[in-house]
C-alpha cells in the first residue's frame, strides 16, 4: 500500500474514532442523564476514564498495525507522529460530549474528577511550550484555544468521513438508486 493510501487509511480511521466517541457518549450521557436522571458528574467519571483508554488503545493500534506493516519507514514515523499529534484532540471528543451535555442540563462540569484531571494533564503537557513562548494570563488563551482547535478538527475529519460515505448516494441517479 502507497505511502499516500496509508495516511488517508488512517486519518478516514481517526476520522470515525472522533465521531464515534463524540456521538456514543454524547447519546449516552444526556440518556442517562437527561432522560433517567442519574447524576452527569457520576456519569462522566465512568464514562471518559473509559473513553480515554478506549480511544488511546485505538490509537495505539493504528499506529502498531502501521509500524508492523510492510510499508516505508517515512509512512511509519508519518503515522507515529500523527497519531501523536492527534490524540489530544481524540481525547477531546468525549469530554467535548459531555460539555455540552452539562451545558445543555446547567450542570458544572467542573466538579467532574475525570474532566478535571483531563483539564489538568492536558495543561501539564502543553504548558511547557506555551511557557517557552508567553507566560501570564496567555496561557488560559492557549487552553481555550486548544479546545477550539481540537474540536475544528474533529469536526472536519468526522465532516470529511460522513462525506465519504454521503458522496455515493449523492452522486447516484434516480434510476441507479
Amino acid at each position: 500500500m502507497r505511502s499516500g493510501n496509508v495516511l488517508k487509511a488512517r486519518l478516514t480511521e481517526y476520522g470515525a474514532l472522533w465521531l464515534g466517541s463524540f456521538v456514543l457518549v454524547f447519546a449516552g450521557t444526556a440518556i442517562a442523564s437527561l432522560g433517567l436522571g442519574l447524576d452527569l458528574i457520576d456519569l462522566a467519571d465512568s464514562v471518559l476514564p473509559l473513553s480515554f483508554i478506549v480511544l488511546g488503545l485505538a490509537v495505539a493500534a493504528g499506529v502498531i498495525f502501521t509500524v508492523a506493516s510492510p510499508t516505508s519507514l517515512v509512512t511509519k514515523v508519518l503515522v507515529t507522529l500523527l497519531g501523536l499529534l492527534l490524540v489530544l484532540p481524540l481525547l477531546w471528543s468525549p469530554v467535548l460530549a459531555v460539555v455540552i451535555v452539562a451545558a445543555i442540563s446547567r450542570v458544572t462540569i467542573e466538579y467532574s474528577q475525570a474532566y478535571a484531571q483531563f483539564r489538568i494533564i492536558v495543561s501539564q503537557l502543553i504548558y511547557p511550550v506555551v511557557a517557552l513562548v508567553v507566560e501570564g494570563p496567555l496561557v488560559a488563551l492557549v487552553w481555550n484555544a486548544f479546545q477550539v482547535v481540537a474540536s475544528i478538527v474533529g469536526f472536519v475529519a468526522s465532516a470529511l468521513q460522513v462525506w465519504h460515505v454521503v458522496k455515493p448516494w449523492l452522486t447516484r441517479g434516480p434510476e441507479t438508486a
